[in-house]
């Protein structure tokens, strides 16, 4: 006569498992850092941006000189070690936001 099997033990009890696939703690610190991760990927999209039109051979590019106060060349200087970029793709980006920003922006730091 055949020797009956044992039954056998499951893993977790049904009351432990998760039928959501992410636990509710992973969900709070995502919902808490949404705000963090939106401004990341913000970020990334515009230096991806910027990247991309550095490596545009029809935009041409040319030396040339301004007076402008020192923290902005120390900043500019600093973010381009920062984000691992040339300077004059930090510069193209700060004229691209001032002259591609909303005019009313404009119109409020000129005055």
């Amino acid at each position: 006569m055949a020797a009956l099997r044992k039954k056998r033990a499951d893993a977790a009890p049904a009351s432990a498992m998760s039928t959501q696939g992410i636990l509710p703690v992973y969900n709070n610190q995502l919902v808490a850092m949404m705000s963090d991760l939106q401004e990341i990927v913000t970020w990334w999209q515009e230096r991806k941006a910027s990247l991309h039109q550095a490596n545009d051979a029809s935009r041409k590019t040319e030396r040339t000189t301004f007076h402008v106060e020192q923290r902005w060349i120390d900043a500019i200087r600093r973010q381009a070690d920062l984000d691992g970029l040339t300077y004059t793709q930090i510069v193209n980006e700060a004229f691209r936001r001032y002259f591609e920003g909303p005019s009313e922006e404009r119109a409020i730091r000129s005055s």
